[in-house]
């Protein structure tokens, strides 16, 4: 399990259940490639410290995010290309798992906190994401990869 702060409190990411980690991928198999830069951006360091720097507001400390801001752009841009039932659906499985200072972040289709904004949750769905399916992205990644060097 991973543990966040983000806005003061404290989300523990939990694991995704086997078929919910199928109909995730399924949701964002056409998303893959752009999900991939971010999972990457965000392994390379410490996503806690990532969101510490971008609340903070510090300038040189955000010059130095400008490949996870880069990264960000095109997955915002997948994510409004989704069908509103996709997006919600990944959005509401992924913060199933997501707990905040020990109590259950989502419900069915209902998020238990009133406070959180959309700077919270989009870590939050990219953090559970990584956490139960970034080897299984990065994996059929490599493979397509190996293909395609073979077919050429």
């Amino acid at each position: 399990m991973e543990n966040l702060m983000i806005n003061g409190h404290e989300y523990t990411i939990g694991r995704l259940n086997a078929l919910d980690q199928l109909h995730v991928s399924r949701k964002i198999a056409p998303i893959a490639p752009t999900i991939m830069p971010i999972i990457s951006e965000i392994a390379k360091g410490d996503l806690d410290e990532t969101l510490k720097a971008i609340e903070a507001g510090d300038d040189a400390e955000i010059a130095e995010l400008e490949p996870l801001t880069e990264a960000l752009m095109p997955l915002m841009e997948a994510f409004a290309n989704m069908p509103e039932d996709d997006v919600n659906y990944i959005t509401y499985k992924c913060l199933s798992v997501v707990k905040r200072n020990g109590a259950v972040v989502c419900r069915g289709q209902s998020i238990m906190f009133d406070d959180m904004e959309m700077g919270q949750i989009l870590p939050l769905i990219i953090a559970v994401i990584r956490a139960n399916l970034g080897n299984f992205i990065q994996g059929l990644r490599m493979k397509a990869s190996s293909i395609k060097a073979a077919q050429a």
